[in-house]
């Protein structure tokens, strides 16, 4: 099944494929959609994912002889005849099955990762404040804020299209590269509320150790500390552990990090199961000439050695980000609490909370998330933005 928007085509229904039949009608939930960047089962996110073009919904040769003649969006129904637009959905929807095929069961992980992105709302920018952080001079991302007349900022518009699928900004506000300190121009729609960050506590490294051992204790460098020994501090594990992860040798570690052993160093990498990690994906890649994720997403640039780690891991961790936000915001609308999403950052949401709300939304996040297939993940509740000591 497949839709094509009605923002794609200018018109004012969606045009559907369901069961063989074409038509201007809305297609079920578990259709895939052309042009809604910010459907769950998008048909260019799965593109993306492929590293593959993103169709136009309209024929090239009727774009062609538009070109120069129309003035502002052209409504294509009206241009296009019937015939033309079901036999263009059709060949669309073929091109859909072969990546579906390509891609199998991760094309319904991506589905479930991108339901917060579907979720996403409009968060209310402080004016004011945007106007004393730009007569400072910072502009870049923060100019991207600018927000309407009713002061709300637009959702950005995300993309996969990363060797990883790690999110990137396509369109909208550039939350992902937004400074911390520049975050006091988010403010909330309630009266009394909050911009709240929810935060997966160390979301890489417990990925790598549930893998590894089914389990993951809630401050997993202390207790990769206290296993290793040899008088590894928590800081020098969690550098250490950083950076095996991203590629780095015993030899490189134990430079950059410092007093800590090269025993202590094997130790720590027999903790995330590196050893047996590295050796399955060097022989995955030597198989078929790539790898993917835990989940099936292929990582198609992960081709030397240094980077079969990282990007596994990365991936990974993606889809565990996306998809326990979609479960935490499920259990926010069962609970029926004021609690708005509104940025996806990596590992991190931003939530506008309602005060009445506040309590619960702590108890929720002190239960954690469990991902299916994976394990128990610890997450965080802190305040987007703080103003620093002494200011």
């Amino acid at each position: 099944m497949l839709t094509i928007s009605s923002e794609s085509l200018n018109s004012p229904h969606d045009l559907s494929l369901v069961e063989g039949r074409v038509g201007w009608f809305a297609a079920p939930e578990t259709s895939w959609s052309l042009g809604d960047p910010f459907a769950a089962r998008s048909f260019e996110a799965l593109l993306d994912v492929m590293g593959k073009q993103h169709p136009s919904a309209v024929p090239e040769e009727y774009e062609r002889s538009m070109e120069g003649l129309a003035r502002g969006r052209v409504p294509w129904p009206l241009v296009i005849p019937q015939a033309v637009l079901g036999e263009r959905i059709r060949s669309l929807a073929s091109d859909l099955d072969e990546a579906l095929d390509e891609l199998g069961p991760y094309s319904e992980v991506m589905a479930s990762s991108r339901r917060v992105l579907s979720k996403l709302r409009p968060c209310r920018v402080d004016l004011a404040a945007l106007r004393v952080e730009q007569g400072k001079g910072a502009t870049g991302a923060l100019d991207t804020f600018e927000p309407g007349s009713d002061f709300m900022c637009q959702v950005p518009v995300y993309s996969h299209a990363t060797a990883t699928g790690r999110l990137t900004v396509k369109e909208g506000p550039r939350i992902l590269t937004l400074q911390k300190e520049h975050r006091k121009i988010l403010s909330s729609r309630f009266d009394g509320g909050s911009v709240m960050q929810v935060d997966f506590v160390s979301l890489e490294p417990r990925v790598l150790r549930l893998i590894a051992n089914g389990s993951a204790p809630i401050d997993i460098y202390s207790d990769v500390a206290e296993r290793i020994g040899g008088g590894a501090t928590r800081r020098q594990v969690k550098l250490a552990t950083l950076k095996l992860l991203y590629g780095s040798s015993r030899a490189g570690v134990t430079e950059e990090v410092g007093s800590i052993s090269s025993q202590s160093i094997k130790k720590l990498e027999e903790y995330f199961g590196l050893p047996s990690l590295r050796g399955r994906l060097g022989s995955e890649l030597a198989r078929t000439g790539s790898i993917r994720s835990y989940w099936g997403r292929p990582l198609r640039e992960a081709t030397e050695q240094h980077l079969l780690v990282s990007h596994y891991t990365q991936s990974t961790a993606v889809d565990v980000s996306l998809g326990g936000f979609g479960d935490l915001i499920e259990t926010i609308e069962g609970e029926d609490l004021d609690v708005v999403p509104c940025y996806v950052l990596h590992d991190a949401l931003l939530v506008d909370v309602h005060p009445s709300s506040m309590e619960s939304l702590r108890s929720i996040v002190q239960r954690g998330l469990s991902v299916d297939g994976l394990g128990h993940f610890e997450i965080s509740l802190s305040p987007a933005y703080l103003e620093p000591e002494g200011s």
